[in-house]
């Protein structure tokens, strides 16, 4: 295309001339290079041809413009290209653009001749005559199309080829918008054959599928959505195209996780309040006459049965303890809440846990100097949060490992929050485990009670904060995040 006057070509980067592309969405484009190929093709050209963006790319100008204008011949085509170009300059020109299904449509080509960094391009807008005679449901689809927080895919009904994606559909499929117009549906299904088959067999029989529960994931995330299927047919009941909707559930079914969870611990604090007094009374009988038989067997020398009198008394404590953690689920102890330091919470428990690290040769990690903001909540509930948090990852890791403790500060808009993060470099907690671990009686310990993380999240909940376990392939990372 060097025979173009220089009149006729501006100087812009290739990035400018992209963001033409995406200024003008919803036209035809197509992006020629100096040698005539086709470099690049918009989504709305490949929906309005039928062309698929693997088949176009790199090939000449002539494998989309009908043979009236150009020849079957590359080199004659991209010729003929050319001199039209030299006659025209920036000026529109008549073109037929050839479909995919062999027919033709008529359009005006308006060019941007450009310099770029890696050489001429010609950038063709193609408005259809067709266009101003669109429906305003047309129009209204193509707006729905764009919003990204609706997933929906449009299908030709007989082929199950992609005719249009909205951006979210896009993101759960992992594919940029233009490499799936005119693709085969199935290619994107291939580890979702269950809901493949319920595609196609609502599509085959007509029946409309609502509200069918689908989890999909996306790397490491995990999205729970609801599924929409149907048919798109004319007044004639003709089968004119076919839609999924995917809606997007995730924090409701988060919600009613919760919801859930609350009133699991609600029945369990019910029994333990009822049941409390009547189970440590007799404990405390129990207790205080094995104290006895201990003295009495000490002083005959019957150390034997001294032993199994001691582990009777551990195990007493340990349903005392128990049952006290219930009580914590039930009805939490008289808190004092009082701006305090985070920092200065975490200094004082970490004595404690360099110990137990220490025990079970596990490097504790963790800034001393940390200052972060103050926040309204009880100190000594929160040392038994972080406490019980870096126990368990500590006995998590076994024999070995790094447990990190990191703190810091997220802002959204005029809100901030204190983020602390537990990390350890142990097995990690199991992905079906991953939303029941703060159930009660749910626990990856031989020995847990199953307990400590419920009254964990109990005790954040009452200050407004809330504690997570983060999704990941390697070692535990738990979140605390407070008001501050």
């Amino acid at each position: 295309m060097h025979e173009i006057p220089s009149a006729s070509i501006v100087r812009l980067s290739l990035q400018t001339l992209e963001s033409y592309c995406t200024l003008f969405a919803g036209t035809m484009i197509v992006m020629v290079d100096e040698d005539g190929r086709l470099v690049y093709v918009n989504t709305q050209f490949l929906k309005e041809t039928g062309h698929t963006e693997s088949d176009l790319l790199f090939a000449g100008i002539h494998a989309v413009t009908d043979s009236g204008l150009f020849s079957d011949d590359p080199a004659q085509s991209i010729e003929v290209f050319k001199r039209h170009l030299l006659h025209h300059g920036g000026e529109s020109l008549a073109m037929k653009i050839r479909k995919a299904d062999g027919g033709s449509m008529c359009v005006t080509a308006a060019p941007i001749i450009a310099q770029t960094e890696q050489g001429i391009r010609c950038l063709l807008f193609l408005y259809s005559q067709d266009y101003k005679n669109r429906s305003l449901i047309e129009r209204f689809g193509e707006t729905m199309l764009q919003d990204e927080h609706i997933g929906v895919i449009l299908l030709h009904p007989e082929t199950l080829r992609i005719f249009d994606i909205s951006p979210l559909a896009c993101q759960l499929l992992g594919v940029a918008k233009s490499a799936l117009v005119n693709e085969q549906l199935s290619t994107f299904f291939a580890g979702a054959e269950k809901e493949y088959a319920i595609i196609c067999e609502a599509l085959a029989s007509g029946e409309p599928v609502r509200n069918y529960p689908l989890t999909w994931y996306r790397g490491e995330e995990q999205i729970e959505m609801l599924m929409d299927v149907g048919l798109l047919r004319s007044v004639g009941d003709v089968k004119e195209g076919a839609y999924i909707i995917f809606k997007d559930v995730t924090n409701l079914r988060s919600l009613e996780t919760q919801v859930q969870r609350s009133d699991r611990l609600a029945m369990i604090g019910q029994i333990a309040a009822g049941a409390a007094h009547e189970i440590r009374n007799p404990l405390t009988a129990i207790r205080g006459f094995l104290q006895m038989f201990r003295k009495t067997m000490i002083e005959r020398e019957m150390y034997k049965e001294k032993e199994y009198t001691e582990i009777m008394l551990d195990e007493l404590d340990r349903i005392n303890h128990l049952v006290g953690e219930f009580l914590l689920l039930s009805k939490p102890k008289e808190v004092t809440a009082s701006w305090i330091q985070i920092g200065a919470v975490l200094r004082d428990i970490m004595p404690v846990v360099a110990s137990e690290a220490l025990l079970n040769n596990v490097t504790v990690s963790w800034d001393e100097t940390l200052e972060l903001p103050r926040v309204l909540a009880d100190g000594e509930m929160l040392k038994q949060v972080f406490l019980n948090l870096c126990k368990n990852g500590i006995e998590a890791m076994g024999s070995g490992g790094t447990l990190m403790v990191r703190g810091s500060v997220i802002r959204a808009g005029k809100k901030s929050h204190v983020l602390i993060e537990i990390e350890d470099t142990g097995p990690g907690i199991p992905a079906h485990l991953i939303d029941k671990i703060f159930d009660p009686f749910v626990t990856t310990k031989q020995n847990g009670t199953g307990l400590g993380l419920s009254v964990c999240q109990r005790i954040m909940h009452d200050f407004g904060g809330t504690v997570t376990a983060v999704p990941r392939s390697g070692g535990a990372l738990l979140q605390v995040v407070l008001p501050c």
